[in-house]
């Protein structure tokens, strides 16, 4: 498939508070985007420090901007530097705003927070709508944001709801109505309802790596970036995993670039003296993991949940609870529909653990009441080739 040939950029805003599962999705975003539209460019502004972990898609560069922490669900502090409280923000809001300017986006893809983090995508987007009229500015969500009541309030309080009416032209919902509607749970007005389109779910398009089939059964546990899945490497290390080295069953333990530094050391000894127990850091290709194991222990995260279930695979849910409950919300609704098991973290010390592990090894879940919808990727493609079109359409209309 192949777009109008008309030069198109595309300016990401990719949300870093924590993790790397919002720049996975966005990552695959431009990727898709990329080999349909080879004439498009895309500028990913994103403060994660792990940008290098991720293969260097063509047509695709990064606007680093300085690392934040997330202290609560709005708060943040700087990672690595020393600043005074405030300075950050400023300077990432800075950074946001004259980019656009001088990269002159055609579309503004926004992941996860319509204003960003702390508001700092609000003077951008302001600009953009009044000095760049072609610009489409386009609001990217998952299916879930958090429980309904704390996201309209805060939505409520960030004034995100006018924001949305104001300076969005569209809104992807990166999932499904009959799973989840947005606009029902999150009393959306009918302005943004109609801006809605419910575009299936991302999951990624598929490496070409052809992944190695396991020697033995394989258990893959991964708690995404690593920064609060400390309980769940370390309840699977004391139970489970020393169980399926007993039947013969191998355990790859993927921990997370974010995990702890003090629990990273214990947590790597530990497995190392454990027999058939592999633990990485990160996996540059967990696509390649996830095909080839038996059964995936995971937490709730969009991505992986998605990857799971695209490549067939038995899933172990082990959701977190805090600070948001969308991951908890997510895999409970997953779990109704038949598509994965889930386990309450409070269960994790109790012998639950290593029953639920051999459960869902030996007595695979029947057909999923509702089949997903897995192509996202390619309805953000076609909507994408759409707004190109008119583009394309009003550049032949300047020149006539």
């Amino acid at each position: 498939m192949d777009g109008p040939d008309v030069p198109v950029g595309v300016l990401a805003y990719c949300h870093d508070g924590v993790g790397l599962g919002h720049l996975r999705r966005t990552l695959n975003i431009c990727e898709s985007l990329g080999k349909s539209y080879p004439g498009s460019t895309y500028l990913v502004a994103t403060g994660t420090p792990y940008v290098s972990f991720f293969p260097q898609a063509p047509g695709v560069d990064y606007l680093k901007l300085p690392a934040l922490r997330k202290i609560n669900n709005e708060t943040y502090a700087p990672k690595f530097l020393r600043l005074k409280d405030g300075v950050l923000q400023r300077c990432r809001q800075a950074l946001l705003l004259e980019t656009a300017k001088h990269f002159d986006p055609d579309i503004v893809l926004v992941d996860k927070a319509p204003v960003g983090v702390c508001g700092e995508l609000a003077p951008k987007l302001r600009w953009v709508r009044r000095n760049s009229p072609h610009a489409r500015i386009i609001f990217g969500m998952r299916d879930i944001e958090d429980d309904p009541e704390s996201t309209r309030e805060q939505w409520s309080r960030l004034d995100v709801p006018r924001m949305l009416e104001d300076y969005f032209d569209e809104v992807w919902v990166y999932g499904m109505r009959d799973v989840f509607d947005v606009a029902t749970e999150y009393r959306l007005s009918d302005g943004v309802r109609s801006k809605l389109r419910f575009m299936g779910y991302v999951s990624r398009c598929g490496c070409t790596h052809s992944a190695p089939t396991a020697s033995s059964p394989q258990v893959l546990v991964t708690v995404g970036g690593g920064t609060d899945g400390v309980d769940i490497l370390q309840a699977y290390l004391d139970g489970p995993a020393p169980l399926m080295a007993e039947a013969g069953v191998r355990s790859l333990v993927v921990a997370g670039p974010d995990l702890p530094k003090e629990h990273a050391i214990k947590l790597r000894a530990r497995a190392a003296a454990l027999p058939l127990v592999e633990w990485r850091d990160f996996a540059s290709c967990l696509s390649c993991e996830i095909r080839r194991s038996a059964l995936v222990v995971c937490m709730g995260g969009y991505n992986t949940l998605c990857e799971v279930v695209s490549a067939g695979r038995p899933a172990l849910v082990i959701p977190r609870t805090t600070p948001r409950l969308e991951q908890a919300i997510r895999a409970r609704l997953w779990e109704r529909l038949g598509l994965v098991r889930v386990l309450d973290r409070a269960r994790l010390s109790s012998g639950a653990f290593a029953d639920e592990v051999v459960r869902s090894l030996a007595f695979p879940l029947a057909a999923p009441a509702l089949p997903l919808d897995l192509r996202g990727l390619d309805r953000v493609c076609e909507r994408f080739g759409a707004l190109l079109n008119g583009k394309a359409h009003r550049a032949s209309a300047l020149r006539l």
